[in-house]
């Protein structure tokens, strides 16, 4: 209690600072009440744009099998003969898959197809062994969850959050995948909960909500080591089989606790937060520690993919571990956070492309939703005073969402009648470029093409001698805002 008394002080400068580890933007989720559910926007609710994109590429064609339902049965009976789960716990269990199958049995097309995968993943981790005592709470509270969902409830759209009657954990429809039990939404959702109790979320404050969250959640945490808990995906993701679990959302896990922990005056999650560090010094697939690709120490998004370096999640999962050492005075995580800094900011220069972001490194180009979400934990990285090379890339990053394209025409001044001309001209950024040529104010060629930064050209051949006037412009196609550009020069044909 001591230890949370003299860090009061200290918190609540940051808060400001924390609660902007990611874009302030209210999302809207699917709140099941009894019988009904509703759509509601809700300013605790993370935006989906934040998040991975739900796609069905790479979805493995799974179905419950005779073999799938022993195995869960047995991996059950084991771990009640060892008594690591009572005798009520294990009957319950037992009840929400029978009952998961029997609905099963019933429901034909998509909605069958969306529960028949939850049973089929829960049965394909039981085939493997992996289906332990501290993974059943929150395997068989989705499985649950999605048998009381796909019966009769509203089809979701891809990417939805759901959540059901008083508990705030969210769940995220993945087609094809029914609802998953997401980690990383619901822990920003803890985060916007402590917002709201500091009047930085514009919502009524409730620290009983906020309690009661974490506390589901503590009883969702795995032992994914015999030292160390993690918060699991359960679902076929970016060619990683379950479970699985990401070093971003387990680091927003350990803010969030931390973080509540002084709000609530609950030192058991600092507790929890620091049994949960242990995923930062393990190696992948068990853990997220990882040699990033400028040489240093990088933790992994996901566990599965010890290759992919992702810029958001890696500054992410920084923010989160400085935070709670910061907060907490935990010196093992700020241990952590400072062994892995250096080698964030020796890889943020390769996130640049010279008039956007790059979402992964030698990976895909960032979206709009993706290049706003690194700005912004750019700015919050610099904000926290972390380093120079943050607060200059989230500057030019913000540059390159607002500055309009230079495009200028650097030649030719003169070509030959009947000849192949190319009009050349240099562009600040990926751009529809649009050539016209005027003679005598009338209007000769119109021609329309996509160009990259740097330089580009467009063929033409003058029918006829004369001075031609060539204009250009360029409206850009990231920020959706369509941004213009222009440029003309005066070309003489002889």
């Amino acid at each position: 209690m001591a230890l949370i008394r003299a860090s009061l002080a200290a918190a609540a400068v940051l808060v400001a600072l924390a609660c902007a580890a990611g874009p302030a933007f209210a999302g809207e989720r699917i709140v099941v009440t009894g019988g009904s559910a509703a759509r509601v926007e809700d300013p605790l609710t993370p935006s989906a744009s934040e998040f991975e994109r739900p796609r069905a590429r790479g979805l493995v064609a799974v179905a419950s099998t005779v073999r799938g339902r022993r195995a869960v049965e047995r991996a059950l009976r084991k771990v009640r003969r060892a008594r690591r789960i009572s005798r009520s716990r294990f009957e319950r269990y037992r009840r929400i898959y029978r009952k998961a199958r029997s609905v099963r049995r019933r429901l034909h097309g998509s909605r069958g197809r969306q529960l028949g995968y939850v049973i089929a993943s829960l049965e394909g981790i039981a085939l493997r062994r992996r289906l332990v005592s501290s993974r059943m709470a929150s395997l068989f509270a989705q499985l649950q969850r999605n048998t009381r969902y796909w019966p009769s409830k509203p089809f979701p759209g891809s990417g939805d959050f759901v959540s059901f009657g008083r508990s705030d954990v969210l769940y995220r429809y993945f087609p094809g995948r029914g609802l998953q039990f997401h980690p990383l939404g619901t822990f920003k959702r803890a985060n916007l909960l402590h917002g709201a109790c500091k009047g930085v979320v514009h919502r009524r404050c409730s620290k009983a909500r906020l309690g009661r969250l974490l506390d589901e959640m503590a009883r969702y945490a795995v032992r994914r080591s015999r030292r160390w808990i993690a918060w699991e995906y359960n679902f076929d993701f970016g060619g990683g089989s379950p479970p699985w679990m990401s070093g971003m959302a387990d680091a927003t896990g350990i803010q969030a606790l931390g973080r509540a922990a002084l709000l609530l005056h609950r030192p058991r999650y600092i507790r929890i937060a620091r049994r949960a560090l242990g995923a930062f010094e393990a190696a992948p697939p068990v853990g997220v520690r990882t040699r990033g690709f400028r040489g240093g120490v990088h933790y992994l998004q996901y566990s599965f993919a010890p290759h992919t370096y992702i810029f958001n999640a890696f500054l992410q999962s920084l923010i989160g571990l400085y935070d709670f050492g910061k907060d907490t005075g935990d010196a093992r995580a700020t241990r952590l956070f400072r062994r892995a800094e250096p080698e964030a900011g020796r890889e943020i220069p390769f996130s640049d492309l010279g008039d956007w972001s790059m979402y992964s490194y030698r990976g895909s180009v960032s979206d709009r939703n993706y290049h706003e979400l690194l700005r912004e934990l750019l700015q919050s990285m610099c904000s926290r005073r972390l380093g120079d090379i943050y607060c200059a890339y989230a500057t030019r990053y913000r540059r390159y969402q607002t500055e309009p394209p230079e495009v200028e025409i650097t030649g030719p001044q003169t070509a030959s009648k009947g000849s192949l001309t190319r009009i050349r001209f240099t562009l600040s950024k990926l751009s529809a470029v649009e050539l016209k040529i005027y003679r005598d104010g009338r209007l000769g060629v119109d021609k329309i093409a996509t160009f990259r930064r740097g330089s580009g050209s467009f063929g033409w051949r003058p029918d006829s001698a004369g001075t031609y006037t060539v204009r250009l412009g360029a409206k850009e196609m990231r920020t959706g805002k369509g941004l213009k550009g222009h440029d003309s020069a005066a070309i003489d044909v002889n």
